[in-house]
């Protein structure tokens, strides 16, 4: 069992500072958006003014964790940095590297208050803050439920739906083997907080649009093997998205497709992005470390699940990049 994170820091910040941003990475995924359901309201509960701005706008599918549309501000257009010049400190969630922060890297840089990262990812950037990560942690849902636990904040169902969201969504609803006895402790504690987990799976996944069906059928027919069936790969272009009427955040879960093949070692997914260059996600069901094969390519994160980003067009980054994955798997054996 690790050692349980020192939250002092964080109490500390609480201490010193009344008013908040929290922020979190370039396409928010549900560990990245409930986190910061569950930490803005651990903020509130202490008496703290908070804004919640993320550089992407909150893909449809979370839209029950925001049903006013007003707890999440999207930065560049509903919010304008000098807007932001009133805030002291900084919490960011779910994150440990600059270019995950997107448009708002900039103004992170320049931020002259406090900065404090809670993630789990492997990978980490210098990026001039406190951390408070443990990467053995499922999802940085647990981490700011932990938060709440230590700083005696108060399980709210809005928190609870938040980090139950979180927790679900990055352990694959309960059936990635990160997924352990503590894990489904927390998600009762949840549960008995409030948070619906019929109603949540619901939402998240039984309401698909036409765009995303279509769209994700036209890629799994797509879909391409490497060396006797261990590799699996596929890819989604602009010119898809527009044909199926799918948008970016439809894409989400769309890799783990790519392992459920029989055989399948290490599943790929790229997806043609549209200011340029091509985001590719990795999954493993072996002991492939896909956070190792990522960082080759100034990616990174989980030894299961990594993701990265290549400038070079498809035609480009597709071959280099299965290549890479086939040499450093036949590299080990």
């Amino acid at each position: 069992m690790t050692r349980p994170l020192d939250w002092g820091p964080l109490v500390d910040l609480i201490a010193s500072y009344d008013r908040f941003l929290v922020t979190t990475h370039v396409r928010p995924d549900g560990d990245a958006l409930g986190s910061e359901v569950g930490m803005a309201g651990l903020l509130r509960q202490k008496g703290k003014d908070v804004r919640v701005v993320n550089t992407s706008f909150t893909p449809p599918r979370y839209d029950f964790l925001d049903p006013n549309g007003t707890f999440f501000e999207h930065f560049g257009t509903q919010v304008q940095p000098s807007e932001l010049g009133d805030r002291q400190a900084i919490v960011i969630l779910d994150l440990s590297a600059w270019g995950q922060l997107g448009d708002m890297a900039e103004f992170v840089r320049a931020f002259p208050g406090p900065r404090l990262v809670i993630d789990h990812h492997v990978s980490q950037d210098d990026m001039g803050a406190t951390y408070l990560k443990d990467t053995t942690a499922e999802a940085t849902g647990t981490l700011v439920a932990q938060a709440i636990h230590a700083l005696k904040g108060a399980f709210t169902p809005e928190i609870a739906t938040g980090l139950l969201t979180a927790i679900a969504m990055d352990t694959g609803w309960f059936r990635h083997p990160t997924t352990s006895p503590q894990t489904l402790r927390t998600a009762a504690e949840l549960v008995e907080a409030g948070a619906e987990i019929d109603t949540i799976y619901r939402l998240l996944f039984e309401r698909n649009t036409m765009g995303r069906l279509l769209m994700m059928g036209e890629t799994l027919a797509d879909l391409k093997t490497e060396l006797d069936g261990r590799i699996a790969y596929t890819s989604v272009t602009r010119e898809d998205f527009d044909r199926t009427g799918a948008i970016p955040p439809d894409t989400e879960d769309l890799v783990d497709f790519t392992v459920s093949l029989r055989g399948v070692e290490v599943g790929i997914l790229f997806i043609e992005q549209k200011r340029g260059g091509i985001k590719v996600s990795l999954r493993s069901r072996t002991d492939f470390d896909c956070a190792k094969l990522a960082a080759k390519f100034g990616g990174g994160g989980h030894r299961k699940a990594a993701g990265l980003m290549v400038a070079d067009p498809l035609d480009t980054s597709l071959p280099m990049v299965v290549a890479a994955v086939r040499e450093a798997i036949t590299r080990v054996e």
